[in-house]
């Protein structure tokens, strides 16, 4: 038997076209691709509420973040507007002290009532620092605290511990954990050898 030999190749018309140069092969042919079928009602329903639900959920957010701001100024607005009147009144406790203890040290004998009127006075004023939880900065005798008191003079001195308040010359005061005021003091450090 014979084989006979095939002289002709066959050649795929998508892979050879007649006008590419010999060697190099031509890309496929691609179909061309169907065209989107048009949206349904029932998903053009579903994608705008998935859409509008989206955009309700980031209004909301946004609702809740502007409440919670407004509420925070508020707060520090209340917050500071408490403590410019409560300092002002206590320019007027910080009076009413230096007055009682001036009548007390007068030698006069009808100061009696005028001695008992300050007091009332007084009582008076400091029910109302209680009321918004105002309290007075430990002074005289506690151990110097930056935060809260103001070094007006520093003393060496060998009677006194490190850092130890000798003297407190005006008073502060904390409202709830807010400082009004620092004390004004003066602080003993250890004399140099």
């Amino acid at each position: 038997m014979e084989i006979e030999k095939n002289t002709e190749i066959e050649q795929d018309p998508a892979i050879i076209d007649p006008e590419v140069p010999d060697g190099v092969a031509a890309a496929p042919i691609l179909e061309e691709p169907e065209e989107a079928q048009p949206e349904t009602e029932v998903e053009t329903a579903l994608r705008e509420r998935d859409e509008f639900l989206d955009l309700l959920q980031r209004k909301q957010a946004e609702f809740e973040n502007y409440r919670k701001r407004v509420d925070r100024e508020k707060s520090d607005l209340r917050a500071s507007v408490k403590s410019e009147l409560i300092e002002q009144i206590l320019d007027v406790v910080d009076a009413c002290e230096k007055g009682l203890e001036t009548l007390r040290e007068s030698e006069a004998e009808n100061l009696g009532l005028f001695v008992e009127g300050y007091k009332l006075l007084l009582k008076q004023l400091k029910t109302i620092l209680d009321k918004y939880e105002v309290i007075e900065i430990p002074g005289v005798g506690s151990v110097f605290d930056p935060n809260v008191h103001e070094a007006v003079i520093r003393e060496m001195t060998d009677d006194h511990g490190e850092g130890e308040i000798m003297e407190e010359y005006r008073k502060g005061y904390t409202m709830a954990d807010r400082l009004l005021r620092p004390s004004q003091v003066k602080v003993a450090v250890p004399a140099e050898d």
